[in-house]
């Protein structure tokens, strides 16, 4: 490809000045997250990637209402639950594993929240998810003997408030 003279005349002039739409503050780099690339520079690709985010801080209060949430919710859905109807029945192996991952989901959220680190609210919301999953699944495989009841309707609250609650603290400030 050849370039004209008039081309290579802009390219090569020390003075040259930015457009508008290319031109940007100190303050617009700040919020941007990532360095502008120089001429013959690359530009570091971790600080394009979207999980970067999660590295970020988040505020004590939003730490604080994460855990705080998470301890008054599933304290009511286990209060209201009624005894199973047979507490001797063995669970299947996928409801075991996936315990051990609700499990430690809410081990790494409050980790998160003690940290404050926006990663803490998307281990809350696969928590939450795997809760509300849990709570749609419970009647549907006979587990308790009143099936359906307000109970259900109370877990299925706690579970689907603790999802909101998550994604509410994955937003920015």
């Amino acid at each position: 490809m050849t370039m004209t003279d008039h081309r290579l005349d802009q390219a090569t002039r020390p003075e040259r000045e930015l457009p508008d739409h290319d031109a940007t503050s100190p303050e617009d780099l700040g919020s941007q997250g990532a360095a502008p690339a120089t001429a013959g520079q690359v530009p570091d690709l971790a600080s394009r990637l979207p999980g970067d985010r999660l590295l970020e801080p988040i505020t004590g209060r939003r730490a604080a209402v994460g855990a705080v949430a998470w301890v008054a919710l599933v304290w009511i859905g286990i209060a209201v639950e009624p005894p199973p109807s047979d507490p001797n029945a063995v669970e299947p192996w996928f409801v075991t594993a996936l315990g051990t991952v609700l499990l430690a989901a809410v081990v790494a959220a409050f980790t998160g929240f003690w940290l404050r680190r926006r990663w803490s609210m998307a281990a809350s919301l696969l928590g939450a998810g795997l809760l509300v999953v849990f709570t749609v699944a419970c009647p549907l495989s006979g587990h308790h003997a009143t099936q359906v009841g307000a109970w259900w309707f109370v877990q299925l609250a706690c579970g689907l408030g603790l999802v909101v609650t998550s994604i509410l603290g994955l937003r920015r400030d």
